[in-house]
């Protein structure tokens, strides 16, 4: 069996501890709640490469950028639809807010929706920038709409 560099084993235990906790997050959800904390996960894990390449520790590929950020402009359109009032009981991280100030939600998304095309259309001179935006985005909405749950 061959041997990890340390630095690989490194990022190979990160992955893995993403992958467990997301897993345990998930634990119990169904119906609607599972399936938007999977689109969410898929989400993030789209950003993972595009964010390697804006901080210069993968190559730039425009055509790998535009793949990744055309999934997650999909999946941002479908935001508002996998948040039904009522969904917001554990596991969900959804917070009440959410159908609250539904319409600050759903511009939210439509905003993430708009980031994601410009993306996809990003140079390696422009990815930073944009990316920046897009982070921007989900962290406030996640500020905002979202609970952390033991």
């Amino acid at each position: 069996m061959r041997k990890l560099p340390p630095l690989m084993m490194v990022a190979a235990l990160i992955l893995a501890g993403v992958s467990i906790s997301s897993a345990l997050a998930h634990k119990g959800a169904h119906g609607v709640v599972k399936q938007r904390m999977k689109a969410m996960t898929r989400m993030e894990k789209r950003l993972r490469l595009i964010n390697m390449m804006a901080q210069g520790k993968a190559a730039f590929d425009a055509r790998a950028v535009r793949e990744r950020a055309t999934t997650l402009r999909k999946h941002a359109r479908h935001i508002p639809a996998l948040f039904p009032p009522g969904t917001h009981k554990h596991p969900s991280e959804a917070s009440p807010g959410i159908w609250q100030h539904f319409n600050d939600f759903r511009s939210r998304a439509e905003r993430l929706s708009t980031l994601a095309a410009k993306l996809a259309g990003a140079t390696e001179q422009t990815l930073p920038t944009i990316l920046r935006e897009v982070r921007a985005t989900c962290k406030g909405c996640h500020e905002r709409y979202r609970v952390e749950r033991d």
